[in-house]
C-alpha cells in the first residue's frame, strides 16, 4: 500500500461482472480477502455499478438459455422434468445487487455527479483517451474521470480487458499515465484475458505483500448462493423414476432402533461439530457467515464441514440464516452448547461472552 494514501483496485465491467461473476470466481474471492486483509478498497463508481448489474444479468440470462436447452434434452433422456430447479429470467439483477450488498464493507463508491458527467462528455467529444470507436467510450471516460476524483496520494490498481481505449503498445497510454500523475495518483494498469480474470492483480498483491503470498488460491464462494439456499431449505430434490414392482428385491428384517443406532454411530463426528457450531453462534449471538466458518476452521474443521454444519443447524431452525449472518435462536440446547464452547471461543476470539 502507498505510504501516504489508500489502496484501491478498479476492475472494469468485463473483468468484474463477466469474468469473475462479481468476484465469485477466477480469483475474485481471493482478491476480496486480500483487500479486507489490507484494508484496501474496491473502487466502484456509480456508472461501473450500473454496468456490473447490467452485464451480470445479461450473462445470467445467456447461461440460463443454454441450460434450458440442455435440461429439455435431459428430460427426454431421463424421463423427468428439472425445469422447476432453474431460476427465472432476469434473476441476475437481484442476485448482482445482493452480491454488491455483501461487499459493501470493501467497496468505495464514487457518485455520478453532474460535474463528472460533463467532464466525461467533454473528454468523449474531444476524442481523448480512453475514448474509442466502441459504444462504451463515454462510459469508459466516466469511469476514468471518477478515478481522477480520488484524493492525491491514492494508489489504484486497474485491471481491464480493454486493448484500445486504455492501452497503447501493451502499456497504459502515456496521456492517461500523465493525467494520473498530475492528480497525484499512483496508478498501475493490468491487461487481462477472459480466462485470467482478476489474476494479474492478485499476483501483484502476492508479490508485494509477504503475508498475502500464502493465502489460499482456490476459489471459495463468499457465502452460499441464495438460489441454492432456497432449494436446500425446501429440501428440493430431483425426482426419481419409480422402480418396477417386478424388480423390487425383498429386504431383510430390521430390528426396531437398529438403523438409528448405526446411523448415530456413523454420524457422531457430525453431531459433535454441529454442537460446536451452535455454541459458537450462540456465544457471538450474531455471527457473519464467513466469520462463523472461519472460527470453525480455526478450531480444526474443514471449510466444507463447517459450512455444512451451519446449514444443518439453519435447516433445523436451531439458528436463523438472514442471508448474510447467522442469528442464535434462544433455547435450552443453545445455552448448553454455549457453555460447552465458551472456553474454546474465548481462546479463539480473545474475549468473554
Amino acid at each position: 500500500m502507498a505510504d501516504d494514501g489508500q489502496l484501491f483496485v478498479l476492475c472494469d465491467t468485463n473483468v468484474g461482472a463477466r469474468d469473475a461473476h462479481l468476484f465469485r470466481k477466477k480469483g475474485g474471492p481471493l482478491l476480496i480477502d486480500m483487500l479486507r486483509a489490507k484494508k484496501a478498497k474496491l473502487l466502484v463508481p456509480d456508472i461501473l455499478r450500473i454496468e456490473y448489474i447490467k452485464q451480470f444479468t445479461i450473462a445470467g440470462d445467456e447461461a440460463l438459455q443454454k441450460m434450458g436447452k440442455e435440461v429439455d434434452r435431459l428430460k427426454t433422456l431421463c424421463g423427468f422434468d428439472l425445469f422447476g430447479l432453474l431460476p427465472k429470467s432476469q434473476f441476475g439483477d437481484a442476485q448482482a445487487r445482493e452480491i454488491l450488498d455483501q461487499l459493501e464493507d470493501v467497496i468505495h463508491v464514487v457518485s455520478m455527479t453532474d460535474a463528472l458527467k460533463l467532464a466525461a462528455s467533454d473528454r468523449s467529444m474531444e476524442g481523448r483517451r480512453p475514448t474509442s470507436k466502441s459504444d462504451h467510450g463515454y462510459k469508459d471516460c466516466l469511469i476514468w474521470e471518477s478515478m481522477l476524483t480520488l484524493p492525491p496520494g491514492s494508489e489504484v490498481m486497474f485491471v481491464t480487458r480493454d486493448e484500445v481505449g486504455f492501452f497503447e503498445n501493451g502499456v497504459l497510454a502515456p496521456s492517461l499515465a500523465k493525467e494520473a500523475v498530475a492528480k497525484g495518483l499512483k496508478l498501475t494498469a493490468f491487461r487481462t484475458t477472459e480466462a485470467n480474470g482478476v489474476s494479474p492483480v492478485v499476483d501483484a498483491l502476492k508479490a508485494r505483500f509477504a503475508d498475502l503470498a500464502s493465502m489460499r488460491t482456490a476459489d471459495v464462494l463468499m457465502g452460499d448462493h441464495p438460489i441454492v439456499q432456497a432449494y436446500m431449505r425446501n429440501e428440493r430434490a430431483a425426482p426419481v423414476l419409480p422402480v418396477p414392482a417386478a424388480v423390487v428385491m425383498p429386504q431383510p428384517e430390521v430390528q426396531p432402533g437398529e438403523l438409528e443406532a448405526l446411523l448415530t454411530a456413523h454420524t457422531r463426528h457430525l453431531t459433535l461439530l454441529d454442537i460446536k457450531a451452535l455454541g459458537f453462534v450462540g456465544f457471538l449471538d450474531r455471527a457473519g457467515k464467513q466469520q462463523a466458518i472461519d472460527l470453525l476452521v480455526q478450531s480444526g474443521a474443514t471449510v466444507d464441514a463447517a459450512r455444512n454444519a451451519l446449514e444443518r443447524l439453519a435447516l433445523a431452525d436451531l439458528i436463523r440464516d438472514t442471508g448474510h449472518n447467522y442469528l442464535a435462536v434462544k433455547g435450552e440446547l443453545l445455552e448448553k452448547a454455549v457453555q460447552q464452547a465458551e472456553a474454546e471461543m474465548i481462546e479463539l476470539t480473545g474475549f468473554g461472552g
